[in-house]
């Protein structure tokens, strides 16, 4: 079972969390060098099929200038929990974190 994963920008290893089932994957990478962004598969026969996780982030106001998501663990089958920190512009150093979870949804097909 194989299947192409993309390119971490920054070159490093992937972080990736299974599920109980070893069904589906999530994994984080860096999209950019203030940007990192989760990615979610699902096995589908003998390879991984990739998910839209466009929305996986909080709507969070005021100017973000670095803003990070990364899997934590899976909650159960189809639902992720996740972790976002975001840093503001001009707000020297000053950030916010949040926990969420993300569930997928059968009827649709996304997350």
């Amino acid at each position: 079972m194989a299947t192409d994963l993309p390119q971490n920008y920054d070159g490093g290893a992937a972080h990736v969390i299974w599920s109980q089932d070893s069904k589906w994957i999530a994994l984080s990478l860096s999209v950019g060098p203030r940007v990192t962004e989760t990615y979610v598969y699902h096995r589908s026969g003998d390879t991984f099929a990739e998910f839209n996780t466009d929305n996986l982030q909080v709507d969070v106001k005021g100017d973000v200038r670095n803003d990070y998501v990364r899997p934590i663990r899976w909650v159960k089958l189809g639902v992720l929990l996740l972790e976002e920190h975001v840093l503001f512009r001009g707000g020297y150093g000053k950030g916010a974190g949040y926990q969420f979870t993300a569930s997928f949804d059968e009827k649709t097909g996304t997350f």
